[in-house]
């Protein structure tokens, strides 16, 4: 860890050390609601905390996966937020498909049906400015359809990164890459190059 800090610190970012308390939608919606009461636009957009920013980054895996709470999306996204995912779920032509917020709640149900043991482990959260970036570890054992893959019944161990761009006291932005590849042979049982 101290290496990530000096690295951290050279480059002019926060790091934040992941602890193990757990984040609910109640830490997750604090940070949409200001500390003090304001005029004009300073009311309408509060200023968010770099420990509001991160309990929201942290709510989109603890609390709507880990927790099983897929209505907690309200409380974190913006309602015209936009999902950009990329490594697992490209849209049309290859390129990576954008959701909304609407697509983000079937996507994680998605995810939570096909996987009913998913777990979402946080390794490493960076702060700076409007964003946090997080590097995740994710298992699950394969027990529904998931994209075009028949319930296999094998568990599977993948990583990912996620970068939140955070507004107004919400997620309003998410870029995601994720590593399908390793995942799906996984489940499949297919190595590299065969």
């Amino acid at each position: 860890m101290r290496h990530a800090s000096v690295f951290a610190a050279l480059l002019g970012l926060s790091l934040t050390v992941i602890g193990t308390d757990p984040v609910t939608a109640a830490d997750a919606a604090t940070a949409a609601t200001p500390s003090a009461p304001g005029a004009g636009a300073a009311a309408a957009c509060p200023a968010t905390t770099e420990a509001q920013k991160v309990a929201l980054a942290r709510a989109w895996h603890e609390e709507v996966v880990n927790r099983r709470h897929p209505a907690a999306l309200r409380d974190i996204l913006a309602p015209d937020m936009v999902h950009h995912a990329a490594g697992g779920r490209p849209g049309a032509g290859g390129r990576p498909a954008t959701r909304d917020a609407g697509g983000v709640a079937a996507m994680m149900d998605d995810l939570i049906h096909a996987f009913p043991d998913l777990r979402y482990r946080p390794d490493l959260l960076i702060v700076r400015d409007d964003y946090v970036v997080e590097r995740f570890t994710a298992t699950g054992t394969h027990k529904g359809r998931f994209e075009d893959l028949a319930p296999s019944g094998r568990q599977a161990t993948w990583t990912g990164i996620n970068i939140y761009r955070i507004q107004c006291g919400r997620i309003a932005e998410v870029w995601s890459e994720v590593d399908g590849v390793s995942r799906n042979q996984q489940l499949t049982g297919t190595q590299p190059g065969r």
